[in-house]
């Protein structure tokens, strides 16, 4: 009876002395908390830096203390440890991460705000980083690594960026889709990027419907190589409905008479040949070869007359 009373007693004695202990902890979390709120840095330190043991909360605390001091070199370094010591505040520096990032981005700090944004998403992919989804997406394509690129790009296409943000995002995209061989997404990137700017008359630097037209005319040689003639005379012929770029119209005819000669239509071949040669006359550059080209299969349709 005496031992099973005593066992009692010290159960109840360790509850109330880790309930105290815990209130205790609490009580001095919360004074560090209201400390940093009343920008108290350099006492959050001084106390911080002379505690004996120090545990995550700790850490964060004192990087906390040195990132409002702008010491971001110092504050680094105590977020690793924070996150070392305890993992689960990687929320609480993923959020401090992100307000760096923001507040030196307003400052136009931009570099600075990429580095904090790639600290970001190493600790977590998802999260939500905002207009850094297209700084970094633009860091990544500069850097070579278009598949990081992408992800960004395709999340920054979302966001209300500025005109010349969104125009530099569709063109980051088009070229990764070109670079994959993937014209068809491409154009899709194009023709929306077509739709969103075509009310901006005064834009000069990229016109989206010379790039879509472009890639509609690169799919439909490709098809064209790949003798897939009935896929290739459509696209062509809705080409040279709608010529855009206007450089290209007599490549169109010569690849849609290339197309008729072989299938043995030469009535139709026979008049795009001859739009090549009128176009030839007109085309300022690089109509030498595409007027021989036709002149020769013209000659060859004679022949076989």
């Amino acid at each position: 009876m005496m031992k099973k009373f005593l066992y009692i007693f010290f159960a109840i004695f360790f509850l109330i002395f880790l309930l105290s202990f815990s209130s205790c902890f609490k009580s001095n979390e919360e004074k560090i908390e209201k400390m940093l709120a009343e920008k108290k840095y350099y006492e959050v330190i001084n106390i911080l830096e002379n505690k004996s043991k120090k545990n995550g909360i700790d850490y964060f605390n004192l990087a906390e203390a040195y990132k409002d001091l702008r010491k971001l070199s110092i504050s680094d370094s105590f977020y690793f440890l924070a996150l070392s010591k305890d993992p689960s505040l990687k929320n609480k520096v993923i959020k401090s991460y992100s307000t760096i990032a923001m507040t030196d981005f307003m400052k136009g700090y931009t570099a600075n705000s990429i580095k904090y944004w790639l600290k970001v998403i190493e600790l977590d992919p998802h999260y939500d980083i905002n207009i850094g989804f297209y700084h970094l997406g633009k860091y990544f394509y500069d850097g070579g690594d278009h598949q990081k690129a992408k992800t960004m790009l395709l999340n920054a296409i979302t966001l209300n960026l500025t005109s010349t943000e969104k125009m530099n995002t569709y063109i980051m995209l088009i070229d990764i889709y070109k670079n994959e061989s993937k014209l068809d997404t491409a154009i899709i990137y194009a023709d929306k990027a077509v739709e969103e700017f075509s009310s901006e008359k005064t834009n000069k630097e990229v016109d989206f419907k010379v790039i879509s037209g472009e890639l509609k005319f690169n799919i439909a040689k490709d098809k064209y190589l790949k003798k897939d003639y009935d896929q290739s005379l459509n696209l062509l012929l809705s080409f040279i409905n709608d010529p855009v770029p206007l450089s290209l119209l007599d490549d169109a005819h010569l690849l849609v008479g290339n197309i008729y000669f072989e299938i043995g239509d030469y009535e139709k071949a026979i008049y795009h040949y001859n739009k090549v040669k009128e176009l030839s006359d007109v085309k300022m550059y690089d109509a030498g070869e595409n007027f021989e080209e036709a002149n020769k299969k013209l000659k060859e349709i004679l022949m076989k007359k």
